[in-house]
């Protein structure tokens, strides 16, 4: 590790720290500045606040529910049926090439006999509005859409003028949809987005960033586009991406589980940023900073 690199400007938009329990006392440890950390389901979202009650100066708190885990929730105060519940979200999740009926419907009753009572809303929400308002600087997230699982945005990051990390899988389209959709309604949006590890089109990002739109209203939200080395190292079109995004929507992240490897993740999206925008790691570190401390409220 390059102990001459400019840690104390270096910002991760999206980490999952609370996941390595047994390192939790190493965050402090961490030459990374500045950690955004996601919740992502209703049983992690006290750890957040707790770790980043424990490290103040390096946490930035987000609650949300991921779309991986948006069956666990139930739009409802009581499922008197819980089999009912998860059979109208799951019915096409269990993979149906080269079975049966019979099979399919097994597979799923096997899956749902796994699973907890669904959390009813009051719950869930009530404990999403209470973490928000009680950390002042938190974001909302990790929330979006996947190709196999979907949960729409929330009205608490608008409500409460929140930023949002959006996980977006395979989903663009319709998160253009949604937004657009909202535009139209004249309903409330969140203040800023990031799509985090972005592997969508280049198009999308010249759309959601585009200052003067040719056939549309502008889009009332600044989107920001973030890349990891864990997700987007691997996609062939990544210089692509990274060279749409215009410099002052781009941010960096680890979107890693353990503050075991973090430091590293991030020189090397450092790195991999400045190589392919042609910037010096400094004026990288610099840039993604200022852009972090915009989307994140601190300044504008």
């Amino acid at each position: 590790m390059d102990e001459n690199f400019p840690w104390s400007k270096i910002c991760d938009a999206h980490s999952h720290l609370q996941n390595d329990v047994k390192n939790h006392s190493r965050i402090g440890e961490l030459k990374t500045s500045r950690i955004c950390m996601m919740g992502y389901k209703f049983e992690d979202l006290d750890v957040v606040s707790k770790l980043s009650k424990d490290f103040p100066d390096k946490i930035i708190p987000s609650f949300g529910y991921h779309p991986w885990f948006a069956h666990l929730l139930s739009l409802g105060e009581f499922t008197s049926d819980p089999h009912a519940h998860y059979c109208s979200i799951l019915n096409g999740s269990v993979s149906k090439k080269n079975t049966s009926s019979t099979t399919e419907d097994n597979n799923l009753d096997t899956l749902i006999s796994s699973l907890p009572p669904p959390i009813p809303y009051s719950s869930w929400h009530g404990k999403l509005e209470s973490l928000i308002e009680s950390h002042p600087g938190a974001l909302v997230g990790e929330i979006g859409l996947d190709k196999s699982a979907k949960l729409t945005l929330p009205s608490s990051p608008a409500k409460h003028k929140r930023a949002v990390s959006l996980h977006c899988v395979q989903s663009t389209g319709q998160i253009m949809q949604l937004l657009d959709r909202k535009v139209l309604d004249k309903q409330p949006l969140p203040p800023r987005i990031c799509m985090h590890s972005y592997g969508g089109s280049v198009d999308t990002i010249k759309a959601l960033t585009e200052t003067q739109p040719k056939k549309k209203k502008k889009l009332p939200v600044q989107v920001y586009f973030s890349f990891s080395i864990v997700i987007n190292e691997r996609y062939s079109r990544l210089p692509d991406l990274i060279k749409a995004v215009p410099e002052d929507r781009l941010l960096i992240e680890s979107d890693f589980h353990s503050p075991v490897g973090l430091d590293d993740l991030m020189e090397r999206i450092v790195k991999l940023v400045s190589n392919v925008k042609g910037w010096t790691p400094e004026f990288t570190v610099e840039k993604c900073k200022e852009n972090f401390s915009r989307f994140i409220g601190e300044s504008q």
